[in-house]
């Protein structure tokens, strides 16, 4: 198990990861669960990357790859403004991300978890691990993996 929070994780990120801002692209749908739902993330490879029960009311978000994610309201309208044509578009965004350097499979506690219901999200050893910045350059608690290097780069470009 990996510690995407903890001290010394957040010092690597610094330190060997690099600063990446969101390519703003269209998303390819966001639809409201009207009713609870488990939706998977694959990787391009087909690999599970990760299982996340929607619950009424939540969004579900198809990227622009066809990768399916599920965001709390508060979420969604922290990282989504509409397009204007009806969709939506991400907002500008920095992360700090850092390649898995374990040379192995690796699992994290996901943000979409709770104390009740612990979620997970596995990575092999090309992934990345990521911690997103609020507009002051801090950490916030949004932490995560992606796949690899090329999937990093479809969604995000280096500072």
């Amino acid at each position: 198990m990996v510690d995407l929070f903890s001290l010394e994780m957040e010092e690597k990120l610094k330190t060997e990861g690099k600063i990446y801002h969101r390519k703003i692209e269209s998303i390819r749908g966001a639809e409201q669960a009207t009713r609870p739902q488990t939706i998977e993330t694959h990787l391009p490879d087909g690999t599970l990357e990760s299982t996340v029960d929607a619950k009424e009311g939540e969004w579900i978000i198809t990227g622009s790859k066809g990768e399916r994610f599920v965001f709390s309201q508060k979420k969604f309208d922290g990282l989504y403004d509409s397009d204007g044509k009806g969709g939506f578009v991400p907002k500008e965004r920095r992360v700090f991300a850092m390649a898995n350097s374990s040379g192995g499979a690796v699992r994290i506690y996901a943000p979409w978890g709770t104390s009740e219901k612990p979620a997970y999200q596995d990575g092999s050893g090309k992934c990345f691990f990521v911690a997103s910045l609020d507009e002051s350059g801090n950490f916030t608690s949004d932490r995560y993996i992606i796949g690899d290097e090329e999937l990093l780069l479809s969604n995000y470009e280096p500072v």
